[in-house]
């Protein structure tokens, strides 16, 4: 199912983006690059894919109600996708070398946590497909790890404007503000989605 193969570019950029702030955090910036290009490269992959979701629903015989479900699932998980590319984005903007360590640390767990969020929301997927009654259980799995991330994110920005107040570039410590912002609006995302899925499993008369 081609909405299937766009979920799995979410999830295959979600471990980019987490593979990438690893490499990041080792200043190892030829790394950091190439798995940046790769996150531009599968975010591509994944709108041509809801384009063409969309093409075919347009000229399919489904009914008008499932039709609306698959395109707000579609439309709502895509952004975690554009959320994780402009995170890549704005960190190469960033002299990772000059980061202090407590926050390259902060970085890193906040975007573990996001890695956690998105298994809970594979899982949420898995539970709807199969049948099984833990698409609540797992929908609200994803709620306490946004949660853990936005408390995560308060503490860090926190931490980043502390040293933007001596960071030798102004630009170092805006973008790597930004980053943290989409990684948390990208954890907004996965939680909507999850959502999505309470939603249709609802609607279908599924066990939650």
């Amino acid at each position: 199912m081609a909405s299937w193969e766009h979920l799995k570019r979410i999830f295959d950029i979600i471990s980019l983006i987490r593979e990438m702030i690893v490499s990041f955090t080792n200043d190892d910036n030829e790394e950091a690059a190439r798995k940046a290009k790769a996150i531009v490269e599968m975010e591509r992959e994944a709108d041509d894919i809801k384009e063409e979701v969309i093409d075919k629903l347009m000229n399919s015989a489904l009914h008008p109600l499932d039709q609306e479900e698959i395109i707000k699932l579609i439309m709502t998980a895509d952004d975690i996708a554009a959320h994780c590319k402009s995170t890549a984005r704005k960190l190469l903007y960033v002299h990772s070398n000059e980061v202090p360590p407590h926050i390259k640390e902060g970085l890193k767990g906040i975007v573990d946590l996001l890695y956690d969020e998105a298994n809970a929301l594979r899982l949420t997927i898995e539970a709807l497909v199969k049948g099984t009654n833990d698409v609540t259980e797992n929908a609200e799995k994803t709620e306490r790890l946004e949660e853990a991330i936005d408390d995560a994110r308060v503490d860090l920005l926190a931490q980043i404007l502390k040293w933007g107040d001596m960071s030798e570039h102004v630009s170092d410590w805006i973008m790597l503000k930004e980053a943290v912002e989409n990684i948390e609006i990208a954890s907004d995302k996965i939680e909507d989605t999850a959502d999505v899925l309470r939603e249709i499993a609802i609607m279908r008369g599924k066990p939650l």
